[in-house]
């Protein structure tokens, strides 16, 4: 909604905001696997869910609760590479992944390939979970 806004950081934890506060109202620590760095956010629109990837290769979408404070991954999904952007619709996930980080060659996966991986999922079926 337009009070709340979503970051992920290099310390692997994602965030959900009040435009109001100075602190998160709620975080995940470790919301991907170990090492590595949230790398890209979007949220649905007019839902409390939002999607975050990493340089771990994972894809996650992520529900508020609790009138947004607390948080619960509903979903997760392997891709091969770094989540370097993301775009979602009703009905699907877009990922762009690389082999390497898109603003710097701290690490490189030399068996990815850069591409765009689609994730089929119908927003009506993420929120009723």
């Amino acid at each position: 909604n337009e009070e709340h806004f979503v970051t992920g950081s290099q310390d692997n934890v994602v965030a959900v905001w009040h435009v109001k506060k100075k602190k998160p109202v709620a975080s995940q620590r470790g919301a991907h696997s170990p090492g590595s760095w949230v790398t890209a956010v979007a949220a649905f629109r007019n839902t409390e869910c939002f999607v975050s990837g990493s340089n771990g290769g994972r894809v996650k979408v992520w529900a508020c609760a609790e009138n947004y404070l607390s948080l619960a991954c509903i979903l997760e999904v392997e891709v091969r590479g770094t989540v370097n952007g993301i775009c979602v619709d009703r009905e699907r996930i877009v990922c762009a992944v690389g082999r390497e980080h898109k603003w710097g060659r701290w690490w490189v996966d030399r068996e990815a390939k850069n591409g765009v991986v689609v994730v089929p999922v119908r927003v009506e079926d993420v929120v009723d979970r």
